[in-house]
């Protein structure tokens, strides 16, 4: 209603909203696909109060043009098939009769809105390469590889998975991180995961093994702890679970020592003190705002040897979500998002403190697994369920078998492939307070002034660092 309350009913704009949740997985793609052309995607969700109003969070996303766009509308066309099949069904008829509000007593949910009502069908119509304008192969094409997962919507298949896995390991010098977390969530003010969520064992092993069999450097760059933007509550947003860099390299020491018996404490803090560097979001004021609050980070990118990168959705810390994003394999483009994004950010934020070597060293005992709910206390149950809530808004079932067979989705495609495209501005988007997304998409990194340049696009990028 609020999209369409200024539209005519007779006018030529149909317009749906469609949602579906699975257990504890939905969409969390940012996509916005146009005639097969035209693609944005990243990290950014279409939020005012967590970008555009004040203590706004560190996003990374970008545009594109060619068949990359094709990939994004047929990710689309699969869950809006989901929708429909679960529609035309007796629980979608249940559905339907439960007010939005109210909690489902069923493993899935689905929900589609249309607009104008009375004119456009149920469903969208979709899409395919015969609908929209045939185009003109672009000049000048990069190679990326388009990846993503359905999250329980199938059952076992994790294409982006495999495939994070596969960058992390090819990596020979370097790998560069700009996450939100690495951790799970984890209890406020302990050490303890939730249950039903564990640290990401098979990403941080592959980190582990670089670090160990290749020497690779490991730049981190993560979320200050619960972040909160835009003057919302801790159930409304909250950026970071609760780790410090401390808790996440110590973390990953911990997989060296568990896949390779050999290695000595000695092995171990130089690892520490020259290959893996963790620290945390930070301006040029510090890593707190004005008002206290600290700065929160949701870009989900990571760049292999300075010759490939990750820009999409999908964060490292386990969560069974439908993702999608996109690996650049492109030497030349990949340094220029290095240029513009990643190196004034890195030499902004990093601070050795924020990763003592000592403190590391000290904290390999530290329990930071949780506990079976089963023998918890009442009282720490409860503080399970608030934590789950803050993050997810719904309760994590851990005994339910939420998955659908993958005959049940209508798609014959491999989300991890080979495709050209071309990008018409190359803009690295930090959206930051005040912005104005309808004209430019902001690029912001701590510690840089404010000022417009040219690419050799000839279009204006602009760079601005939040106030």
């Amino acid at each position: 209603k609020k999209l369409t309350k200024d539209l005519p009913e007779d006018g030529n704009v149909h317009l749906w909203v469609g949602a579906w949740r699975q257990g504890v997985s939905w969409n969390h793609a940012k996509i916005i696909a146009v005639d097969g052309k035209y693609l944005h995607t990243g990290g950014h969700n279409m939020w005012e109060k967590d970008y555009l109003t004040n203590n706004p969070v560190y996003d990374l996303s970008f545009e594109m043009e060619g068949k990359v766009a094709h990939d994004a509308h047929l990710f689309a066309n699969a869950q809006w098939a989901f929708v429909r099949q679960k529609k035309r069904t007796i629980s979608g008829y249940v559905e339907d009769k439960i007010p939005d509000a109210l909690p489902s007593f069923l493993p899935h949910r689905t929900t589609i809105s249309n607009f104008p009502s009375k004119k456009a069908p149920t469903f969208p119509t979709q899409y395919s390469r015969r609908l929209v304008p045939k185009h003109t192969p672009l000049q000048g094409r990069v190679p990326v590889i388009t990846m993503g997962r359905y999250g329980n919507l199938v059952f076992r298949k994790r294409a982006s998975d495999d495939a994070f896995n596969a960058l992390i390991g090819s990596a020979k010098k370097t790998i560069n991180f700009a996450i939100q977390d690495l951790g799970p969530i984890c209890i406020p003010q302990t050490k303890l995961t939730v249950p039903g969520y564990k640290w990401p064992t098979k990403y941080m092993n592959a980190i582990a093994r670089a670090l160990w069999t290749k020497a690779v450097n490991v730049n981190i760059l993560l979320s200050n702890p619960h972040s909160i933007p835009g003057g919302l509550t801790a159930l409304e947003a909250n950026y970071g679970n609760g780790w410090t860099c401390v808790d996440v390299a110590a973390e990953i020491i911990k997989r060296v020592k568990k896949q390779f018996k050999k290695v000595d404490d000695a092995d171990l803090r130089n690892i520490v003190s020259n290959n893996l560097k963790v620290s945390f979001i930070r301006n040029r004021a510090g890593n707190r705002w004005d008002d206290g609050g600290s700065l929160g980070m949701h870009a989900k990118h990571f760049i292999i040897d300075d010759i490939c990168c990750y820009i999409g959705s999908q964060n490292l810390y386990e969560c069974d979500l439908a993702e999608w994003g996109i690996v650049i394999d492109d030497q030349a483009q990949t340094q220029k998002i290095m240029d513009e994004y990643w190196n004034p950010m890195w030499r902004a934020c990093y601070n050795p403190d924020d990763c003592n070597v000592q403190e590391v060293m000290d904290n390999l005992k530290v329990d930071r697994r949780g506990q079976n709910s089963y023998f918890a206390s009442p009282e720490k149950r409860k503080e399970f369920r608030k934590a789950q809530q803050t993050q997810f808004g719904v309760l994590h079932e851990e005994e339910k078998d939420h998955y659908h067979k993958e005959k049940e989705l209508d798609f014959h495609f491999d989300f991890t492939k080979n495709v050209h495209a071309n990008f018409p501005t190359m803009q690295f988007s930090q959206w930051s307070k005040g912005a104005d997304t309808r004209k430019s998409i902001t690029t912001s990194t701590p510690n840089v002034s404010s000022e417009k340049k040219e690419v050799d696009t000839g279009k204006n990028v602009a760079s601005s660092a939040p106030n």
